[in-house]
């Protein structure tokens, strides 16, 4: 996808088996920008638009975020440092032609702005979420209803029992109808008061109100295709990491053993920072090396098998 030069970025927005978008950060030389990426043969070629750099003395833009809710309406996240502060939300409504920019973190005067940057979905041109912090705290959720152009929080009760600890989000909600979504959150418990647990919210009124399912005691990545199917990568503190699958919206959970081209990259020492599946077959993973370089790979049979997309 990318020239010569250190490249770093994350899988956003998969829409079918044939059109995706990648919004990936590259450094060459002293310039870092960022690159949205649009392929509409599933990856066999990528279209490549540069995004205009931020705003005088408010530094380069260093990694973003894309999201679309159709064909031709997308917003695209900048953040100008390695942090979710400071950060400019970028919308397009010609398919990724152009860009204009909507909100900042930079419009202090202004009520209910970008608090941060982060992780965004929109469920339609209107309704979206973030999902960022703004200090070393935990990671909180914003919501707008105007297109991004102001936000508000969002907060979500805790189960019964988790009362004694924090609520971090995980990622922005994944919705598969105007009314039904999902989204994870992550419980980290008050010190020596019980393990920290994954939470899986659900709602049936578009995102007005979250309810929560009965918490996993594990930690990781996850990813639904649809209100039943989902995909965990898990985070190991050994050398052994996990992919699970469940059929039965997350009540149970079987494992999938890496085949050996995914464990290739693994034994090399590449990380699992994205996975994205568009049903239950179809899907994709995407892995960051150490020195930055990503590699995407591509599933047919819901993860028991991986081809190389990127590099090839």
């Amino acid at each position: 996808m990318v020239g010569q030069g250190e490249a770093f970025g994350q899988i956003e927005d998969f829409v079918d088996a044939d059109q995706a978008w990648v919004a990936i950060s590259a450094r060459n030389e002293e310039k870092v920008q960022i690159l949205a990426f649009h392929t509409t043969d599933g990856g066999q070629t990528w279209h490549k638009t540069e995004l205009p750099q931020g705003a005088q003395n408010r530094g380069p833009l260093y990694w973003g975020m894309i999201t679309f809710a159709d064909s031709r309406q997308g917003w695209l996240m900048a953040v100008h440092s390695q942090h979710n502060c400071p950060a400019e939300l970028f919308k397009t409504s010609d398919g990724g032609v152009t860009w204009t920019q909507i909100a900042s973190v930079y419009d202090l005067v202004k009520n209910n702005g970008l608090p941060f940057g982060g992780e965004i979905s929109f469920r339609d041109p209107k309704n979206g979420w973030l999902v960022g912090r703004l200090d070393p705290s935990i990671q909180l959720l914003y919501r707008t209803q105007d297109g991004g152009l102001t936000w508000q929080r969002q907060k979500l009760e805790l189960p019964v029992g988790y009362a004694s600890g924090e609520l971090g989000v995980r990622d922005s909600p994944v919705f598969f109808s105007a009314k039904e979504g999902l989204l994870t959150a992550i419980y980290m418990p008050n010190s020596g008061q019980g393990n920290s647990a994954t939470i899986l919210y659900t709602t049936k009124d578009g995102g007005q109100t979250w309810q929560s399912r009965t918490p996993l005691q594990f930690q990781g990545i996850v990813d639904f295709a649809d209100a039943y199917n989902g995909w965990n990568w898990q985070w190991k503190t050994s050398a052994k990491k996990e992919l699970y699958h469940t059929s039965d919206g997350g009540k149970t959970w079987t494992g999938i053993e890496p085949d050996q081209n995914l464990k290739h990259f693994l034994d090399q020492g590449l990380n699992v920072t994205e996975i994205d599946f568009i049903n239950n077959k179809i899907g994709w993973a995407l892995l960051i090396s150490n020195d930055g370089q990503p590699v995407l790979l591509r599933t047919t049979d819901g993860g028991d098998s991986w081809s190389d997309v990127y590099p090839r």
